[in-house]
């Protein structure tokens, strides 16, 4: 299943909600206006069906409920809108293994992996841990690849 593409614009059903970002003091500035370029795109591509706010966080990890620190979370509610975090700060090593722009790459695409999960949450799918990982990954760079097509 795509989940990317059953939301098409020009194919919804669903008035499109929308998506916003907010931005913890510090995040790099180019890195800023790298979700800033991503976004607009997202907001001209797909339909995001339940308005969804993307936290961009300055920090390495996000704590989960359970205490496990990761690189990106996505919390859905029964009544109320749901939400992304996405760490971004970026520490020297990571700057030593990457450069700039694969850096930044790297980063939005742990958005692009939440954002995945936000569409299976909309669809509704009941699938194993697993599974939501597998295909979550699975279009983490084609999304990426897509945009920067553009």
């Amino acid at each position: 299943m795509n989940l990317w593409q059953t939301f098409e614009i020009k194919k919804s059903k669903y008035s499109n909600c929308g998506i916003s970002f907010r931005y913890e003091n510090g995040i790099d500035e180019k890195l800023k206006e790298k979700y800033k370029s991503f976004a607009k795109w997202l907001r001209n591509t797909y339909v995001f069906p339940v308005h969804l706010t993307v936290y961009i966080k300055n920090c390495e990890k996000v704590k989960l409920l359970n205490g496990k620190w990761v690189y990106g979370s996505f919390r859905w509610f029964e009544n109320k809108e749901p939400y992304i975090r996405i760490p971004s700060k970026l520490n020297q090593e990571l700057y030593q293994q990457y450069d700039e722009e694969e850096l930044y790459e790297q980063v939005v695409s742990s958005l692009v992996h939440e954002l995945s999960h936000y569409f299976q949450w909309v669809l509704g799918l009941e699938q194993d841990d697993k599974t939501s990982e597998r295909q979550a990954n699975y279009f983490r760079y084609r999304i990426i690849d897509k945009f920067n097509s553009n």
